[in-house]
Order: structure tokens, then sequence, then C-alpha cells
């Protein structure tokens, strides 16, 4: 089904397109009886099908129509169209969170005032079992009133949706995701902790924390690598918000705060001091725009210089990075470590390939 302005799709008449992510297309609709304008999310042509794909489309229906909180843009109404799942939500005007920064510099206070509501949006969420599992500042929508609205529940997960995130795990955005995501660990309240404080620390920085020239590097540095503490690298950042950053950004999850609203409380700690109010109004650093870079290649062949020194081990996360990308080492040395049968190791290894057809390729090349 081609979508095209002027189309009608049920009670809705498309306006524009908006833009497209990993799984839908996103377009203004007015309403044709209430003239309201919202927003139409659709899944892409080629995603349509897919069974695993569409199942989490419709698991992100379930998840937003659970949420009702003034930071999450709201669910309005879903329903099916030539057989196609349609979703229907609020139409938040204004730009991203990443837009807002590369445009203009902001102060201390304005980065306390979108902080708290983005972690107001987090504690609400995870008090209902929600984990976003992709935090980052093109997700985050400054509206033209300054309110946060987070978006994009597509890779959610919820405590009712386990089954679905054990195939293909490796999902989320790299250079804000946890060092458990990055090593193939199931994502928790405390993950999506760790991609906000990656995303403040961008914010009042100019930086990203964790940076490399390819997405393996980065992986190494989401898991070793521990940054400069913000206030070293923009000075004028207080210590005590440089600090709550800090411990936001521990590898081990169980160091980080245990919950959002602890994570507040440590940004809001001391905000009448003195350094703070000298810091208020200073504009903090624009951002480096070449930090914001996705390295390309999500494929791209692994060092063999670094990583597992066994041959076959090596050779399966050759074989499966074709697949899932870099992250196959990280795989293959977890499963290395529960077992040392290799057959048991491609045929645990091949589950983190969602098409059935890549799957028995992976297999199969086990015999060449």
């Amino acid at each position: 089904m081609a979508i095209e302005v002027g189309q009608r799709i049920g009670d809705y008449q498309i306006v524009s397109k908006l833009g497209a992510g990993g799984l839908g297309a996103v377009y203004e609709v007015e309403h044709l009886i209430s003239r309201r304008r919202e927003a139409m999310k659709v899944l892409l042509p080629d995603q349509t099908g897919t069974p695993e794909t569409e199942e989490r489309f419709r698991r992100e229906v379930q998840t937003l129509a659970t949420l009702s909180h003034v930071n999450i843009a709201a669910l309005h109404t879903a329903f099916y169209h030539e057989d196609r799942l349609v979703m229907v939500m609020e139409l938040v005007r204004g730009e991203t969170l990443r837009d807002r920064h590369q445009k203009a510099a902001i102060t201390l206070s304005r980065f306390l005032e979108y902080a708290n509501q983005i972690l107001d949006a987090l504690i609400y969420a995870h008090r209902l079992g929600v984990v976003h599992r992709d935090i980052k500042p093109s997700n985050i929508m400054i509206t033209d009133d300054g309110v946060v609205k987070v978006l994009d529940f597509g890779i959610a997960t919820t405590t009712q949706s386990a089954q679905l995130t054990q195939t293909g795990y490796f999902l989320g955005s790299l250079n804000y995701m946890s060092p458990e995501q990055v090593s193939g660990n199931r994502a928790t309240a405390r993950s999506d902790i760790y991609s906000l404080g990656i995303t403040l620390y961008e914010l009042l920085t100019g930086v990203l924390p964790i940076r490399g020239s390819n997405n393996y590097e980065i992986m190494i540095g989401h898991v070793n690598q521990v940054p400069s503490p913000p206030h070293v690298v923009a000075p004028q950042v207080p210590r005590a918000i440089s600090d709550a950053l800090m411990r936001a950004l521990e590898k081990e999850p169980e160091r980080r705060f245990s919950t959002a609203s602890e994570f507040l409380s440590a940004l809001n700690m001391d905000s009448k001091a003195k350094e703070y109010q000298t810091a208020f109004t200073q504009p903090l650093p624009k951002p480096d725009v070449s930090s914001f870079r996705v390295p390309s290649g999500s494929q791209q062949k692994l060092n063999s210089g670094s990583g597992l020194q066994s041959l076959p081990l090596e050779e399966v996360s050759r074989k499966l990075a074709v697949y899932i990308g870099p992250v196959a080492k990280f795989v293959v040395k977890k499963l290395a470590a529960q077992t040392e049968d290799l057959d048991t190791i491609y045929r645990e290894a091949a589950k983190q390939i969602s098409s059935d057809t890549d799957r028995a390729a992976f297999l199969k090349s086990k015999r060449q």
C-alpha cells in the first residue's frame, strides 16, 4: 500500500510525510470529522509480512495504550487498513532535542528543565514496567511551548514482552546503548538511566562521552572506557551535576541510580547553591557535530587482532557478524563461556538472527 498526500485512510486524510524510522513511516493526518491534526504511523512496505516486526509494531501500540503522561507522546487509536496496522498518535509540533541543541547553545537552567521532564516520563514508565531501550536526543521532542515529549517506544519492553526480544536482541542506537545491551544482556530501567546519562552528558559538554572510529570501538568503549567527568570537559558544569552524570554512566548497572527518581533528585540537589546561580545563565557548549556521526558499516569485518584467540570461535564471530554486525563477537564470547560444544554455540548464536532465511544460511555455513 503506497501512501500519498491527499489519500484517505479510514477517517483520516494524509496531509504530509513527517519522516521514517527503522520500522515505520510517520505522516501528519487530519481527522475528517473533528478536523484535528494528528500523527499516523504505519509499517514501511518492506517490513510488512515479517512476523516479528508486525508483532513488535502491535506491541508498541499496546505499550503506548498503557501510558498516559504529559511528557510521553500519546496514542489516540489504532486500526487495520488493507491488512496493515496503523497507529494514530498525538501530533507533536516542535523539534528534537538534537536539533534544538545544534541550532543554539542552551543554559544550565534550560538543561535542568529538559532533564526533569525526561526523568518524569521515565519514572512513570518504569513504574508501569516499561523500559524504553532507545533513549537518545532524536527520540526526545521539545514542543514550541517548551514541553518535552518522549517518542518512539518501538523497541520498548514490558514485563509481558520478554519472549519477543530473545531473537535479535541487539536493538537500539549504539552511541547511547548501555554496556549490558552491548553485551547482549537484557535491558532494565537502569539501562534507560545510562542512555539518558549519555544524552545529558552530550547536552552539557557538546560531545559524546564514548566515541570511536567504528562500531566495534564504540561497543568496547561502553563496556570498558570511563569518560572524563562533564565538569572537566566543560568547566561551567557544576560538580554536583557532573557527579550525578558519572553515576548514571557507571558500567555495572547496580552502581547506577536504582531509579529514575534517584537520578532526578541528584540532578536537582543543591540547585540553589551559589555555583549553580553563576552557571544558570551561561550557555553550555554547542555540540561537536562530528560526535553525532553514526559509524557506518554495521556489518563490517571484525578486527581479528583484538578479541577471541581461538580460530573456530573467531570464524563463528566472522560469520555471525554478516547478519547482526560487530556485536557478534560479544555474543560468541558469551556463548563460549557457557559451553565448549561448537554445535551448541552455532545453534544458540543463530537465535540472534531475526530472518529465517539468514538463520538457515548461517547454520549451513558451519559445514563449509
